[in-house]
């Protein structure tokens, strides 16, 4: 797994240790004591996690217009909810292409998540993407 998947990784674990009510300041901070990445990459998982923290509710209504009317976000698992936010944040707000977010996040729901996941994630994080590109 690349350095880069694995701050991916530790940044939606930490996402989702937030969302289950984990609020700890430096809660990050805690999965990245573990991990052996570069700083470079402890900064870009600190980053995402907070970016997707700091901005939830414009990044949920972003997801929310995506989905169809027989879902909703909470139905969504709760580890996917983190990937999927995660990518959008990344698209929204980072430097990395979509496709490579898109993909990555399809590669580490994938850890999680049921085979349904994938496509589902894919769909909503593709017309994230469109809207963002302006196609």
């Amino acid at each position: 797994m690349s350095a880069r998947r694995r701050s991916r990784l530790i940044a939606a674990q930490a996402l989702y240790a937030y969302d289950m009510g984990n609020d700890r300041l430096n809660l990050i901070e805690g999965f990245l004591a573990e991990s052996k990445i570069s700083q470079k990459h402890k900064d870009f998982a600190v980053w995402l996690f907070e970016k997707t923290r700091d901005n939830l509710g414009a990044i949920d209504a972003l997801i929310a217009s995506k989905i169809s009317k027989e879902w909703s976000l909470e139905r969504l698992g709760r580890m996917e909810l983190a990937v999927l936010r995660l990518a959008c944040c990344e698209i929204m707000f980072g430097d990395s292409d979509a496709p490579i977010a898109i993909n990555e996040a399809l590669e580490i729901v994938k850890i999680f998540a049921d085979d349904a996941a994938p496509p589902f994630i894919n769909g909503i994080l593709e017309a994230v993407r469109k809207e963002r590109s302006g196609a």
